[in-house]
């Protein structure tokens, strides 16, 4: 391989990464190719995982149980927020925990009843 005609990676060659923003996907021609199809739908389908939003107090489950250093094994987690860092309490124990690239897994928002206190007037 020569320096003056080097080789570049295309969508038609089915990239591992699926990070591209959604200002060039928006750029993109369209395409018949089955691999360039599959990365657009990883992309979009990243995008829109970052892009849920998660309140302070709301419950959320994880797909399946993680086992953290303290050998704690929990797959349901309070959501904590301190400034613009995410914590998550284990609603057994109380403890904190941090879990790595958490709006790109596959979690769920647990309903949870509030019971909100009556008034008399």
């Amino acid at each position: 391989m020569s320096s003056t005609n080097p080789t570049r990676l295309t969508e038609n060659m089915g990239p591992c990464e699926a990070d591209c923003p959604a200002a060039i996907l928006d750029l993109l021609s369209p395409t018949e190719h089955e691999y360039a199809l599959d990365w657009r739908a990883r992309c979009r389908a990243n995008l829109a995982h970052r892009a849920r939003k998660l309140a302070d107090g709301d419950r959320i489950r994880l797909p399946e149980p993680v086992t953290f250093t303290d050998g704690n094994v929990a797959q349901e987690f309070v959501v904590c927020k301190r400034g613009r860092r995410l914590v998550l309490r284990d609603p057994q124990n109380g403890c904190f925990y941090r879990i790595s690239r958490l709006m790109t897994r596959a979690w769920v928002v647990v309903p949870v009843t509030k019971i909100h206190k009556t008034l008399f007037a």
